[in-house]
């Protein structure tokens, strides 16, 4: 009798164990993912460009392969007249700086593309790889604990 009860309690935790091992497993890939992955920021409005006054795009700490093109996208920027600085902090966040220095017929708004870093990005090549390997060896766990008891338990019924 009290092995059955052994045995109930030990199908108890192994549910219980994969059920919220289950439930962490996708908010924490999902985490990992936006900060190990680039976005592709497209066309990122500045609507008031005025020379000498610094203008920010806060949902990244950084932008390469940038290009810039005027607000009815017909010309693109010449990066003579803005000066880009990324990891900026701006209220308290990390952001991208944007300088515009352009002849009056490129002041009107621009538009912004490039590769983006979003905040949440790790920019560290071997912390993204330990991130990674946290989600792989998180899933392994898992597993472990729903098939590991399991066998345990056929052994003992099959001999």
């Amino acid at each position: 009798m009290e092995k059955d009860k052994l045995g109930l309690g030990l199908f108890l935790l192994m549910f219980v164990g994969i059920v919220v091992g289950l439930a962490l497993f996708q908010p924490i890939a999902q985490s990992v993912g936006s900060a190990t992955n680039t976005e592709a920021v497209v066309n990122q409005s500045i609507a008031s460009i005025v020379n000498g006054t610094t203008q920010y795009i806060t949902n990244y700490k950084s932008l390469s392969n940038v290009v810039i093109i005027n607000g009815t996208g017909v010309a693109i920027i010449d990066s003579s007249y803005y000066t880009l600085t990324n990891n900026v902090v701006h209220n308290g966040a990390l952001s991208v700086s944007i300088l515009p220095n352009a002849p009056d017929n490129y002041t009107s708004a621009w538009k912004v593309s490039g590769t983006g870093q979003p905040l949440t990005y790790i920019a560290d090549a071997g912390s993204r790889s330990m991130a990674s390997l946290i989600v792989i060896f998180f899933a392994l766990l898992i597993a472990a604990i729903a098939i590991g008891p399991a066998q345990e338990k056929l052994r003992d019924m099959f001999g």
